[in-house]
């Protein structure tokens, strides 16, 4: 073949020839093609360079460093795989660009792998990159015939070819270019011709990026950081969604960026409400469903899978597949990597979990056109899949409960095993709430969920969360005949509102649950109803009534053989004998607990068992000796991640260094327990902090600071419902009046903090009388 300026002959053993086929022979045709002068942009096809690109700097070095080779007798290949919408073109893009050095020449083929329409033939994408240097060659229907050309055409050439879009390997094999060229590959799914590295693989732009991409697209929005964070976070990190969203702000002369996060909020519409009108390149859910599409007609059964992972809410391993799948978990690791090579799921190799994005799991429901449902048909399979991953992460919960129950390594473990799933958990927990009265399975997991993770969920629920869990579960528990599970739930329910201040009340579940304990013989919970009566009278007051309850829970768990129990019990006689001033008898006790938590592992129950023994020593005035077992207890709080645990550890350490006069260091210690309240939502916890504080700043004379802080206490006892706590705030505020001088407001907040205490039957009732009397005596001491 002859074209002016260049002459290539086929001649290698096996070569094709031009309009023939003749192995292993060596032909030499010629063809005279018109060759008119090449304008220099048929040699520079990159669109020029986005001035708002940020980020990548690692994987834009790994992709110049790839390709700025000296390839020799070798081409030089690099690939970029990623979802769509993450920003593989506009990287390939931005990476070709600067290699304008290494190659003079780039040029860039749509493969349209995942688009509109069928992917580009490779005889129509050769022919593209023919003429770029021939733009009068004709067409050619022949494979064999373009193959010889398109080689012929680059050969000894130094020219780039982005293949864009590709489908997938077979598509792209006879594009690879011949030596001391260069082919970068943009790919959904996995493509990797012979010669070419795994490709890199883009995953979504980290926060940072994201947040700095929107404020350059939108620099004239305004907003504060966390509304900027929450766009970016809705947008799922994801470029295309990023730039959309930038867009939007940019040009909406009557959009805020409040309204904007609104209009985002629901999950099921958002990747619907993130386009550009008149830029069908900008249509979000449109883009993303052009893999879906290529799945479900290229693998129905495989693309049935994906939909059923679609109701998992966050991130998931390879069990949890199998378990809606309802296959053997090895049988799951093919359909995983065969769905994570097309870029339809993303996944985290370190902890080895798969995840879909958040904007493609709304298009899931809508993934087949009815006609072309496999059966069971989409409502059934999702409607089986729900059940099967609520019983699934029942199972991990209970596994999580088991692992904590173990030696004294087991707390840990068991809490980072829940911490991992604690989405998936709460969203299992959320279906079975919302279908148990219809729903058998639905039942089922209602009833026994809480149960089955009983120590995790007490230490990272919220009470009021817990007690909704709960409430289901009693009613779940009961219409299923099964008495002694709804005991236990009605106990849980007594100690979730005895610790929202609602003690009262909590006697009422105890007692119903002691009664159902006793009708179906179950010795051991009823030592446990048992038990906790007497923490419930004990918060009244009723020391000596409480003491009777714990020594009968006592007998029960030494008969049954329950040590966790029976060191609870010793705990909570320990905890009563201090109340009533009998301080070297509790500490007996509370050793005697702290032996059996070492004993069994049980790395919780020391550290409680320890931070009692440092409330004792410190009732006898012994507080640097209460300070040695609070540092104990935080060392094994922090230990375990028992973040409700630190909390009170700091407190009680606050509590004695304000003991000891050095009220700035108590300050110290109290606004790092209010903020780990505060992070893991415990309202109780962050009311008493914040009370706390106020008595800090009142000790060192900043009434009206003390005074702020208890009425930001106030206002959460009562938006909890905390009586006790309600009335110890009112007391508070009320010491504070009276320090200024305020006495008639003084005696009404005392007079209210009174009428409290009596109606809870709280032991502090005496302490506001004689308040009262010395307030209406006209002094304002105490």
């Amino acid at each position: 073949m002859t074209l002016p300026g260049d002459q290539t002959t086929a001649s290698a053993p096996g070569a094709v020839a031009i309009n023939g086929d003749a192995p292993n022979a060596v032909i030499n045709p010629t063809i005279h093609l018109p060759a008119p002068p090449v304008p220099p942009t048929a040699f520079q096809q990159l669109p020029g360079d986005l001035p708002e690109f940020v980020g990548r700097d690692a994987e834009l070095a790994t992709l110049t460093a790839a390709l700025d080779k000296d390839g020799g007798a070798t081409v030089v290949i690099a690939a970029v795989q990623g979802m769509g919408g993450v920003g593989k073109t506009t990287l390939a893009q931005h990476a070709a660009q600067r290699l304008t050095h290494r190659y003079d020449r780039q040029i860039v083929v749509d493969l349209n792998g995942h688009g509109v329409g069928a992917p580009t033939a490779p005889l129509d994408a050769m022919m593209h990159v023919i003429r770029a240097f021939h733009p009068e060659t004709p067409a050619l229907t022949d494979p064999a015939q373009a193959r010889a050309i398109y080689r012929a055409t680059l050969s000894g050439k130094k020219a780039l070819i982005l293949l864009d879009n590709a489908a997938d390997t077979d598509q792209i094999r006879d594009l690879i270019p011949p030596p001391h060229c260069g082919a970068l590959i943009t790919a959904r799914t996995l493509v990797q011709p012979p010669g070419c590295p795994r490709p890199l693989t883009l995953g979504l732009l980290p926060l940072a990026d994201s947040v700095a991409l929107l404020r350059t697209l939108a620099p004239d929005a305004t907003g504060t950081e966390d509304q900027w964070t929450r766009l970016a976070e809705l947008c799922g990190r994801l470029p295309l969604a990023l730039r959309v969203a930038g867009a939007t702000l940019a040009a909406a002369i009557d959009l805020t960026l409040s309204d904007y996060l609104t209009e985002l909020a629901d999950e099921g519409t958002r990747p619907h409400r993130l386009f550009l009108d008149g830029d069908s390149g900008s249509n979000v859910a449109a883009i993303l469903r052009h893999s879906l599409h290529r799945l479900t007609k290229q693998d129905p059964a495989l693309a049935a899978r994906w939909q059923s992972l679609s109701i998992i809410p966050a991130d998931f391993d390879r069990a949890a597949a199998a378990a809606l799948w309802k296959v053997p978990d090895a049988d799951a690791a093919r359909p995983l990597s065969t769905l994570l090579n097309r870029s339809l799921l993303l996944h985290d190799a370190p902890t080895r979990r798969y995840r879909l994005h958040d904007l493609m799991r709304p298009l899931a429901r809508d993934l087949f056109a009815p006609a072309e449902d496999p059966e069971p048909g989409t409502p059934a399979r999702l409607a089986t899949a729900q059940g099967r991953f609520a019983l699934h992460f029942m199972a991990v919960l209970e596994a999580a409960n088991e692992l904590y129950k173990r030696d004294q390594d087991g707390v840990a473990a068991g809490l980072a095993r829940y911490d991992a799933d604690a989405r998936n958990i709460a969203a299992a927990a959320a279906w079975a709430i919302a279908h148990a009265e219809h729903n058998p399975t639905a039942q089922r997991v209602a009833a026994e969920l809480p149960d089955a993770g009983v120590y995790v969920l007490d230490l990272r629920l919220h009470q009021r969360e817990w007690s909704v869990w709960l409430t289901v579960a009693a009613a779940a528990a009961r219409q299923m005949g099964n008495l002694r599970l709804a005991a236990n739930h009605l106990g849980n329910l007594g100690l979730a509102h005895a610790a929202l201040g609602e003690t009262r009340r909590a006697i009422e579940f105890h007692q119903q649950a002691l009664v159902l304990s006793r009708e179906v013989g179950d010795r051991r919970g009823e030592g446990q109803d048992l038990g906790n009566l007497g923490l419930a009278h004990a918060a009244l007051g009723e020391t000596r009534r409480a003491i009777e309850f714990h020594q009968q829970a006592l007998v029960i768990s030494r008969e049954v053989g329950d040590r966790r129990g029976e060191g609870q019990d010793l705990g909570n006689l320990g905890n009563a004998h201090a109340a009533l001033g009998e301080t070297r008898r509790a500490i007996e006790f509370h050793q005697q607990a702290l032996a059996i938590s070492r004993e069994i592992g049980d790395r919780r129950g020391e550290g409680q068992d320890l931070g009692n023994l440092g409330l004792a020593h410190a009732d006898l005035g012994e507080t640097r000796r209460a300070i040695e077992f609070y540092e104990q207890a935080l060392v094994i709080a922090r230990e375990i991640g028992d973040r409700r645990g630190e909390g009170n550890r700091l407190g009680n350490l606050g509590n004695a260094h304000a003991a000891l006069g050095e009220t700035r260091r108590a300050i110290d210690f109290y606004e790092q327990a209010l903020a780990i309240a505060r992070e893991i939502g415990d309202r109780l916890g962050e009311g008493n902090r914040l009370g706390n504080l106020g008595n800090s700043y009142a000790a060192l004379g900043e009434t009206q600071r003390a005074i702020d802080f208890h009425q930001q206490a106030l206002a959460i006892s009562r938006e909890i419902g905390d009586r006790l706590g309600e009335g110890n705030r009112l007391g508070n505020l009320g010491n504070a009046h009276a320090e200024l001088g305020d006495i008639p407001t003084a005696i009404t907040l005392t007079e209210q903090a009174l009428a409290i205490f009596v109606a809870v039957e709280s032991p502090y009732a005496e302490q506001a009388r004689q308040q009262l009397a010395r307030l209406r005596g006209g002094t304002a001491e105490g």
